[in-house]
């Protein structure tokens, strides 16, 4: 079956901080924080969508086989004609998706003493995030 390419797509991905720790005697455990800030990104005098996120792992955890502290802007493209809302909808849903995914790999890539099994990051529920950010920005 021929992939039908997302209205969204990445434009540019920019890691602003980058901390990793392994311990190969330490436990396996993933403590995940995650969150994240929809901003406006100006490239060559074009604005564009983006996404800050910052995803902490094993933040407060001693003697864990990994912690992560990290932050990314993700810069996004729309296909013409999108409404705002519509926008809106696939920047937090896909565009979460798509820099979480991003931050997997990178992850995984960059353990240099970790088994693979220690260092692949769990799948995470992405939705009940994104709707207890909305929620909390709801209610200020």
């Amino acid at each position: 079956m021929k992939a039908k390419l997302s209205p969204l797509q990445l434009k540019d991905i920019q890691i602003e901080k980058f901390s990793l720790e392994e311990n190969i005697k330490g436990e396996k455990k993933f403590n995940i924080d995650i969150d994240f800030e929809p901003v406006k990104v100006s490239i060559d005098d074009e604005e564009y969508d983006g996404l800050v996120v910052f995803l902490k792992i094993n933040d407060r955890n001693r003697k864990v086989r990994l912690k992560v502290d990290t932050e990314v802007l993700a810069v996004f493209e729309f296909d013409e004609g999108l409404s705002e809302e519509k926008r809106a909808q696939l920047l937090l849903y896909n565009g979460l998706s798509i820099t979480y995914g991003f931050l997997r790999g990178l992850i995984f890539q960059k353990c240099s003493y970790l088994k693979p099994t220690d260092r692949l990051l769990p799948s995470i529920n992405l939705l009940e995030i994104i709707e207890k950010k909305i929620e909390s920005k709801n209610q200020k």
